[in-house]
């Protein structure tokens, strides 16, 4: 992101997001602090049951009728759209990442609507920004890389999307460079299912920490999803250092999804961040 069991029951469309219950500033501190087992069940889940839908896209990143001009929401109206191209960032004292994630049972779909192979995550694995907590929904790809640095996108990215119990989404891109092989995307890639189907692998654990950079600085922004509706309660955390897939994982998920980046938005003004 990705089932809000309460609030995204209503979706109209497959890879539409309902907007939350609770209107909050992108990255506002909400007065709740808590990570109740009751919060992370009602709020963090993001995935939709798959089995019974026809396997066919409900929106393209090509241009016609269902391409990027014709997506629904605030896709083609919001002012604070994702992703951007990120030219300069101010350097400001701001909380860091604290990453609380554990090894979870591998859980992948090859969701054929949307454009994308994800894993999927249980209720208690999460980061921190300060004392908020946010929930670990899933990890999701894409190719090219979405948010560019310098007008140049990545070859890839990995997209690592968070939910909070106030409605907030907080999503870290990871950029991605051909190198060596990577051994964890290894045995991802081993486990995608046919089109449209889910596999949930007993025996074989995935720890999110070990898709992410050792060096995690990052560019921080507000802004929305990258699929419609397009919601804006997101903050985006884009790593400045990537990390390596070999030529041949790349080529691997080309085959599946390719293009699979949303056209970069106009910045209007948005702050753009760093840590001092």
């Amino acid at each position: 992101m990705l089932c809000l069991s309460a609030l995204i029951a209503a979706r109209a469309n497959a890879g539409q997001i309902a907007e939350p219950t609770e209107k909050m500033e992108p990255g506002q501190q909400g007065e709740h602090e808590g990570h109740g087992e009751h919060d992370a069940q009602q709020h963090h889940h993001l995935h939709l049951a798959l089995g019974g839908e026809k396997c066919e896209p409900k929106f393209t990143y090509e241009e016609g009728p269902l391409g990027p001009s014709h997506w629904a929401g605030l896709c083609n109206s919001g002012k604070m759209q994702a992703p951007i191209d990120i030219q300069h960032a101010e350097k400001l004292r701001i909380y860091d990442l604290k990453v609380n994630y554990q090894p979870a049972d591998l859980d992948i779909v090859n969701d054929c609507n949307q454009y994308r192979i994800l894993i999927k995550f249980p209720d208690n694995y999460w980061l921190t920004v300060g004392k908020k907590p946010y929930f670990l929904s899933e990890i999701h790809f894409r190719e090219p890389g979405e948010n560019a640095i310098n007008g140049k996108r990545p070859r890839m990215s990995i997209q690592l999307v968070h939910f909070s119990p106030e409605g907030v989404f907080l999503i870290i891109e990871v950029p991605v460079v051909a190198g060596k092989e990577n051994p964890v995307i290894k045995t991802l890639w081993k486990h995608i299912p046919a089109p449209g189907e889910e596999n949930k692998v007993k025996g074989v654990k995935i720890n999110p920490t070990d898709l992410l950079p050792a060096d995690r600085s990052f560019y921080r922004f507000p802004g929305s999803l990258t699929t419609p509706i397009c919601n804006e309660m997101a903050t985006w955390y884009v790593m400045r250092t990537p990390i390596e897939l070999s030529e041949e994982q790349i080529a691997e998920y080309s085959n599946h999804y390719h293009n699979t980046a949303r056209p970069l938005q106009p910045l209007n003004a948005r702050p753009v961040s760093e840590r001092q």
